[in-house]
């Protein structure tokens, strides 16, 4: 019997249940205790016990004999070790039993699992600040890159590395952040980590403007070739149509002969072979604003003799040389009006006879024939408009040959209109305008050139230039006034289509920087507007009729010594826009397109004096506001 309970001794305790001693009945510990029957497991399984404690187990000595020999043979349960070596802090032998106790960050029966501290919900992260680094039976606290650990060793503190390292960005600039720091560089610029320092990105190697890029230094620029119709769009990449913002009469008629198709030479030359007898005269009629000019010059074959028909003050002048006698005579009304005038101009047997309205206003007398016959022939040549090569120093009186009208209704040497009307009617640009209205017109496509003297002759050194404008503009940016020198436009006045719909800015410009702009102005109306300007080496002020804008060489100090080392200089006047420059001399390169007129220092400036001017520019006419567009 004592050996089957010594067997159900054995399978009952399993090293497991053997091992888990928190789950077992404790004795009692108290006077109580030693009333009780006692029990195997709780005397000699749980603790050692002595032969006495056995006796009270088994209650007799047979049994408590065969019992206590072999229970005092069971080896120790600790050895070998059963506990996990890394794990284990010491085993307990328990006679048939062991108990491994975990050190600190161990658990399970042998002490062979880790407890993920970094995982205890108890306690987040292991209380780390940044990471958590689970080990077996431990774990310790990290900090990421840029930071270092304090001396609780669970916190971390960013590194400020350009305190540490001041010359860490070599000639960038050192911007600490979190756990790192940057080199910063301004616009423009990008950080080259191996050179240590700024240098500058090319924008247009990239692609970044529609037709003209100019890189600099911290940037870029995109241009549009205003030349050929194209402003910035507002995204300052892209290029678009200048458009029209008031559409004007540009209606042509065939049997009109524009007096001022050339700036230079004649418009129409003809020759003329009759019999002997023929006398000069012409009969035309007429129309112009402007006050001086020539209408047309006839002369002999030999160039012997000459007879000019000119304008004057805005009066008929008639000049004649010939080998009898040499004449000037300027009389009649003033006939620049801008209304058709009908002008002959008759040889009689004694004297020339010039009649407006058939009126007659000179009668010049003359000695003989205008022109020798020879050979039984009367040939002349007759020059419209100018004119010819040589001609111009041998007047009795110099004139300006350009003029700006039109004739109609031509009858030459009483030929009526042989061959004229079959030589404009096949050239678009000798065909006169219907109807135009005073002022001077730019039709966007070339600029007129002055030699103007800005200097103060009064003040020694001293430089002004003051602009007066009357402008009516048929599309909404251009330039309408630069100062040039070389290849650069050290001053430049321009309109530019503004960011509100339908309005204009008016922009002042020294060389590629805007110095002044009056913005949201309605200048495309049928009404002129006026445009004022004063500039000199201290100053600029812009005046219009709702705003004054006045800027101080202090607050463009660059911008004003540019423009004032140009004016000690020599500097060309444009009007209408700019010559042949770079793209990006100016913010605006498109020409001026629209009716204008200009004062400067306050000398009226007429297109017919400029010193090249191109053929489309009308120095006297402007054509009317589309019917349609008249009230805008």
């Amino acid at each position: 019997m004592c050996s089957c309970k010594l067997i159900f001794f054995l399978s009952v305790l399993s090293k497991q249940h053997a091992s888990q001693v928190l789950i077992r009945k404790r004795r009692a510990n108290s006077m109580l205790e030693e009333r009780k029957q006692g029990n195997l497991e709780r005397e000699c399984i749980e603790e050692l016990c002595s032969k006495e404690e056995a006796r009270e187990v088994f209650e007799n000595d047979p049994e408590t004999e065969y019992f206590y020999p072999a229970y005092l043979a069971i080896p120790d349960q600790c050895n070998p070790l059963p506990c996990n070596e890394d794990g284990y802090l010491t085993c307990k032998d328990g006679q048939a039993m062991f108990t491994c106790i975990c050190k600190s960050g161990w658990e399970g029966e042998k002490c062979e699992l880790d407890i993920n501290e970094c995982k205890d919900p108890a306690n987040i992260n292991g209380g780390c600040s940044q990471f958590c680094d689970n080990t077996p039976g431990s774990y310790h606290c990290s900090c990421k890159s840029g930071f270092i650990m304090l001396s609780n060793k669970k916190d971390c503190k960013d590194v400020d590395e350009c305190s540490v390292k001041p010359s860490i960005c070599g000639t960038a600039v050192c911007k600490n952040i979190p756990g790192d720091f940057e080199c910063e560089c301004p616009e423009g610029y990008r950080y080259n980590p191996t050179l240590k320092y700024c240098e500058d990105v090319d924008e247009c190697s990239e692609n970044m403007c529609a037709q003209l890029c100019v890189n600099y230094p911290g940037g870029y620029s995109c241009y549009c070739d205003g030349k050929r119709g194209f402003k910035l769009a507002q995204d300052q990449k892209s290029c678009e149509a200048v458009p029209v913002c008031l559409p004007l009469n540009l209606d042509k008629n065939y049997e009109l002969l524009y007096l001022a198709e050339q700036f230079v030479g004649v418009v129409l030359y003809l020759k003329f072979r009759l019999p002997e007898i023929t006398r000069f005269s012409a009969e035309f009629d007429f129309r112009t604003y402007d006050s001086e000019g020539v209408i047309l010059y006839a002369e002999s074959s030999d160039h012997s003799a000459w007879f000019l028909i000119a304008l004057r003050d805005g009066k008929i002048e008639i000049q004649f040389k010939n080998e009898h006698t040499t004449k000037i005579t300027t009389g009649g009304r003033v006939i620049n009006d801008g209304l058709w005038n009908m002008v002959s101009v008759e040889e009689l047997e004694q004297s020339i006879s010039v009649k407006i309205a058939k009126e007659a206003v000179m009668n010049i007398n003359k000695p003989e024939s205008l022109f020798k016959p020879t050979n039984g022939f009367l040939e002349t040549k007759v020059y419209f408009a100018g004119l010819p090569r040589k001609v111009e120093n041998a007047l009795i009186k110099p004139i300006n040959p350009r003029l700006d009208g039109c004739i109609r209704g031509w009858n030459l040497m009483n030929q009526g209109a042989s061959g004229v009307k079959e030589i404009i009617q096949e050239k678009q640009n000798k065909h006169c305008l219907v109807t135009v209205e005073k002022g001077s017109y730019y039709p966007g496509s070339g600029v007129a050139q002055f030699s103007i003297d800005y200097k103060n002759v009064s003040s020694a050194g001293a430089w002004q230039v003051n602009v007066s404008l009357n402008i009516r503009p048929s599309a909404g940016t251009g330039v309408m006034l630069a100062l040039v020198s070389g290849n650069t436009v050290p001053f430049a006045l321009s309109l530019v289509d503004s960011a509100t719909e339908k309005l204009q800015d008016i922009v002042v410009s020294v060389e590629n920087v805007e110095i002044a702009r009056i913005k949201a102005l309605s200048l495309c109306s049928s009404l002129q507007s006026l445009l004022e300007m004063r500039v000199s080496v201290n100053s600029l002020e812009l005046l219009t009729q709702f705003e004054k804008r006045r800027i101080s060489s202090e607050d463009y100090q660059g911008q004003f010594a540019i423009l004032d080392k140009a004016m000690e200089g020599t500097v060309a006047t444009y009007l209408g826009g700019l010559p042949d420059v770079p793209f990006s001399a100016t913010p605006v390169n498109a020409f001026y397109n629209g009716c204008m007129d200009v004062i400067i220092n306050g000398v009226p400036l007429d297109l017919d004096e400029a010193i090249a001017k191109h053929n489309d520019i009308r120095a006297h006419s402007c054509p009317s506001v589309w019917k349609n567009t008249r009230n805008t």
